[in-house]
């Protein structure tokens, strides 16, 4: 039987799911755990988790005898990954930028033989 599940503190679920499995051990699975849980941060606009102290003292709320170490790292990641997600990707087709064009035309841009190149592009 299948049932449609509704997760509710989408954030506080993905820490606890990280927190009570094994995190010190650094296994994969726990790894990717941790990734979903400061992804989760990410995407639910989390303001209080993107503070790494507030990430830290949860933690050890939870669990006071955490490796210093282990944590230590981890608050680390936390910290360069926050901003990482925020930052896009290049765009994937078409952006719009004011710049002067042919009437009928378009701009690519690309890279060749390891140099820029920008021409324009009959439509």
């Amino acid at each position: 039987m299948t049932a449609l599940v509704k997760y509710k503190n989408q954030t506080e679920y993905s820490f606890y799911k990280w927190i009570r499995q094994y995190p010190e051990s650094l296994h994969p699975a726990d790894t990717e755990r941790f990734l979903k849980f400061v992804r989760t941060v990410f995407a639910f606009h989390s303001t209080k988790w993107k503070d790494a102290q507030y990430f830290k003292q949860r933690v050890l709320k939870e669990r006071p005898y955490f490796n210093e170490d282990i944590l230590h790292n981890f608050v680390i990641i936390y910290e360069y990954l926050i901003p990482f997600l925020k930052i896009g990707p290049m765009p994937r087709s078409f952006v719009i930028e004011d710049i002067n064009v042919q009437n009928g035309y378009y701009i690519e841009r690309g890279i060749k033989n390891g140099k820029f190149y920008e021409k324009q592009i009959k439509r």
